[in-house]
């Protein structure tokens, strides 16, 4: 692995968060395979699979605004710390309503609400507390390795998580899951951070969401990365957690099944990390975004037509290798496009616009796979995402991902390491 795809663990706060984070990862997989597999268990219906993905994700959209406004208040560290705990909390009442004989799938898709309205909380204030702890310079390397974090714990969560619900029932894998959220905020207690929380008039969740709304609506790349973000959310990110109806109905392999689909996404986005890791001021992020955006939508359409199991995992490492690389690329062009000042309340909405599109193509994926069968709806949904990437690269829209404006200046000192690859620069403005 090159140096510079790395260059972030330079800092010892990252490190940290990096490290803290991968270990929760991988335990809260266990609850993501495990409550499709109730659902599905207690229902054998992927429209209430789809319907419980919808719950969950419209909660984290419902929430993700709030997180912005309360981030002006609360230092971020603060935050995560509380989201994490109560998202550990609901673990642990899926445990014992599990263990206490609860069968009603309506109990657990409330659960998954609850859960998302941690995750709601907590996902915009987790990614923007990534500027805090790394330079401008590093700010790519910072995040792909943040989303490889994320995506390194598929390798073995998820086959992990299979074989445990299998095994031992689903109660174990969220207690796994709880003792995760413990990891974390240990993790997060040990990082220093020295930014303090933003003076503000009041908690006006509705006024703050409208202006930050109009400060995007002003950033033509800011606009095109929520498009983007919602292109992905709506045709890209629904699939991956009804991937549960090909493991279950078609290829019949069960919840170690649905595991293994989960893992080889976590495996091509590992093995796509350091390539990406190590693109930043050297490829334009519009590039690697119709790349990945094109490879998406082509395994996608790939996974309808798979004749067999092992066909199938294939076009799985592609999207997940995918997936890394668009999510990375968005998530740097929306960090270098604002001003610290409104970094969460962005974030917060950028995480608002991806997680509601997230739950409505869930909820659409699973009625149609109620009405065509899983194969032609999978083909849809990836003939879809190829229309949408066709549109954007014709439009030439996203050539204003590559802008650089806004203000960037992170709150914690680099440390001296010999893994930090030149000075960070000091704070500039650049524009287009």
């Amino acid at each position: 692995m090159p140096v510079a795809a790395i260059a972030s663990f330079g800092h010892r706060s990252y490190r940290y968060f990096w490290f803290g984070g991968l270990t929760a990862s991988s335990a809260r997989w266990f609850q993501y395979v495990a409550l499709p597999a109730v659902v599905w268990d207690l229902t054998r219906s992927p429209g209430w699979v789809g319907f419980a993905g919808f719950a969950q994700f419209a909660a984290m959209a419902l929430m993700a605004p709030v997180a912005g406004t309360v981030a002006d208040h609360y230092p971020r560290r603060n935050i995560l710390m509380v989201s994490q705990s109560f998202m550990g909390l609901v673990a642990v009442v899926m445990a014992v309503a599990w263990s206490q004989g609860v069968r009603s799938p309506t109990a657990y898709v409330a659960l998954a609400a609850a859960s998302g309205l941690g995750g709601g909380l907590n996902l915009p204030v987790w990614q923007s507390f990534v500027s805090e702890l790394v330079p401008r310079d590093l700010l790519l390397n910072a995040v792909t390795l943040n989303s490889a974090q994320f995506n390194g714990s598929r390798l073995v969560g998820p086959m992990l998580g299979g074989i445990t619900v299998a095994a031992a029932g689903p109660a174990v894998a969220f207690w796994v899951s709880a003792a995760g959220a413990l990891v974390v905020v240990f993790a997060l207690v040990r990082i220093e951070s020295r930014k303090a929380a933003a003076a503000a008039s009041g908690m006006r969740v509705i006024r703050n969401m409208v202006t930050v709304a109009r400060y995007v609506a002003d950033r033509r790349g800011l606009v095109v990365a929520f498009v983007t973000a919602s292109l992905i959310g709506s045709l890209g990110l629904s699939i991956q957690i009804l991937t549960v109806v090909f493991a279950e109905d078609v290829f019949h392999r069960g919840p170690g099944g649905f595991g293994l689909m989960l893992t080889m996404l976590g495996a091509g986005a590992v093995a796509a990390a350091p390539v990406v890791a190590s693109l930043g001021g050297r490829v334009p992020r519009s590039q690697i975004q119709r790349v990945a955006l094109v490879v998406y939508g082509a395994a996608v359409a790939a996974l309808a037509v798979a004749p067999s199991f092992a066909s199938y995992l294939v076009p799985l490492a592609f999207i997940g290798a995918a997936h890394l690389a668009s999510a990375s690329s968005l998530n740097t062009a929306v960090q270098l496009q604002v001003d610290e000042e409104r970094r969460t309340q962005v974030m917060s909405l950028y995480v608002m616009v991806l997680m509601s599109s997230n739950p409505l193509g869930q909820l659409l994926l699973g009625q149609l796979i109620e009405l065509v069968g899983p194969r032609p709806a999978f083909g849809a949904y990836g003939a879809l995402l190829l229309a949408g990437t066709a549109a954007l690269h014709g439009s030439g829209w996203l050539r204003h991902l590559d802008v650089e404006v806004g203000e960037y200046s992170p709150e914690v000192a680099p440390e001296v390491h010999p893994t930090t690859p030149s000075p960070p620069r000091p704070k500039r403005r650049s524009s287009s």
